[in-house]
């Protein structure tokens, strides 16, 4: 069988970090000289027969199996919370309000916990896992504009820093360095990246309280990453062009357009699930996938549903742009997620006769004169529509059967059809909302340009951006007061 030119790509990929671990660090040349070997040598039996899951051909970590989910993870969080014993003995340090909430707010024994790896001997350690966790979202709240080799002197180890140094439980003398810290988010599983998130998640979703009227949304955005933008090798696959650079993970994509930037980027792109509330029109990142840029957005929704089932979270209805669903994956979605798919329907699906283009009115056929009333959906017939035309108004009354079935499509048609549905349309109209949160990842957290390089460490930093912005919103201390209307 004939491998894609992104199947090819991902095999060679796993090879070179299998069998060069220190890969990233090695200088271009010699990662060039690595890829052409390993391209030349990928026809051989073993490695054409090697299967690959669907992660891991769009090169993202599989979903772990042994996540805890939000229901375990309250039970964790009211065990611990009997337990609190530490208190931070510098505390009175931290002035910034928002910092001390934190500290206190946070269970930092579980944090730590949670981040532990089996091998974890707490009496053999000088710096705690918690703290290297506390410096990653020390840097996104207040200094994400820095580079990391600046922001571990400046802001860390200068003991004139005070409040940041007692915000991570540092004692006279002890340093986070930037090899530490680099070092820290490459080790760290995913599975235990998955876990602290999911703890955070708790924690939002029990301050928020959004209720039954909130529902999600999926999205996505472009981080380019700050490496050369010319491949180190590039051929063509069945008339694909496969690219490595020098960062082995990323890849060059298309950006949307916009006015003052390129048309493409080399880097990755972030794909988000963020619920949103209708009351306030706001919404909030919860779990994010990031990968090469060069992948479809449609590739990802089925990794998020997988993963927002494995964290417990209960996503009902989702909606999303053109670039989701079809026909068959509305379906999918729903048996086996329990979840509706809503997008905006998409312009190159035919109208159905009969049907007006831009309100949406279904009349029976061509001698119809009123538009037909929106029934249900029929689980085998599609969407039905009755007759609506007045008693004895109609001048076919008689030989027409007044009902009309149309199949679900991805058009206006879809499991809810928006021109007939208002709170499909109000949904869809609030789909908006969920590009703001990328607005601040990308800059108030600093993920563009990303500062990191390799799937593993930019994962890292796009959940824990993730993690800031729901911690910022549950804090509450930079909202604006809303302005008063003049009398």
């Amino acid at each position: 069988m004939t491998k894609s030119a992104k199947y090819k790509k991902a095999i060679i990929s796993k090879q070179i970090k299998k069998e060069y671990p220190n890969f990233s660090n090695m200088k271009n040349k010699d990662k060039k000289r690595i890829i052409e070997n390993s391209w030349e040598s990928h026809n051989t039996p073993e490695i054409l027969n090697s299967q690959l899951t669907a992660e891991e051909i769009l090169g993202i970590q599989n979903i772990p199996h042994n996540i805890i989910n939000i229901n375990r993870m309250r039970s964790l969080m009211a065990e611990f919370g009997t337990k609190r014993y530490y208190l931070n003995p510098k505390i009175d340090d931290i002035k910034d309000p928002e910092l001390r909430f934190l500290e206190e707010l946070i269970d930092w024994n579980l944090i730590n916990q949670l981040l532990a790896d089996e091998n974890y001997t707490p009496g053999k350690r000088k710096i705690f896992p918690f703290q290297f966790f506390k410096a990653e979202l020390l840097k996104q709240l207040k200094f994400a504009e820095l580079a990391y080799r600046k922001y571990d002197p400046r802001e860390i180890n200068n003991p004139e820093r005070k409040e940041n140094r007692a915000f991570l439980r540092l004692k006279k003398g002890e340093q986070i360095t930037h090899d530490q810290l680099s070092k820290f988010r490459g080790a760290l599983n995913y599975n235990r990246l998955i876990n602290v998130l999911v703890y955070f998640i708790a924690l939002f979703l029990e301050s928020k309280g959004l209720g039954d009227a909130s529902f999600h949304a999926v999205d996505s955005t472009e981080l380019p990453v700050k490496i050369n933008p010319y491949p180190l090798f590039k051929t063509t696959v069945n008339g694909e062009k496969v690219r490595f650079y020098s960062d082995i993970d990323a890849d060059l994509g298309r950006r949307r357009n916009k006015r003052d930037k390129s048309k493409y980027i080399v880097g990755y792109r972030l794909h988000t699930l963020t619920v949103i509330d209708p009351k306030t029109q706001e919404a909030y990142p919860l779990i994010s996938v990031l990968a090469a840029a060069n992948h479809h957005d449609s590739n990802f929704i089925k990794v998020l549903l997988k993963l927002s089932k494995a964290i417990g979270l209960d996503v009902k209805l989702i909606v999303a742009d053109q670039a989701y669903g079809s026909e068959q994956e509305y379906k999918e979605f729903y048996d086996e997620y329990g979840v509706t798919l809503l997008n905006a329907p998409k312009e190159i699906v035919s109208i159905p006769k009969y049907v007006d283009k831009k309100t949406g009115e279904v009349r029976k056929d061509s001698m119809c004169a009123f538009p037909m009333e929106y029934i249900g959906k029929d689980e085998q017939k599609g969407h039905e529509f009755h007759c609506n035309a007045p008693v004895e108004g109609c001048p076919v009354e008689g030989v027409c059967s007044k009902i009309r079935f149309i199949p679900i499509d991805s058009g206006q048609f879809g499991l809810l059809p928006v021109h007939h549905l208002a709170q499909a349309q109000k949904a869809l109209d609030m789909r908006k909302v969920a590009e703001r949160p990328f607005n601040l990842i990308k800059h108030r957290d600093g993920l563009e340009p990303l500062r990191t390089r390799g799937i593993v460490n930019s994962t890292f930093v796009a959940l824990s951006s993730n993690i800031t912005t729901l911690l910022i919103e549950i804090a509450g201390y930079r909202k604006k007061a809303k302005k008063k209307k003049a009398a």
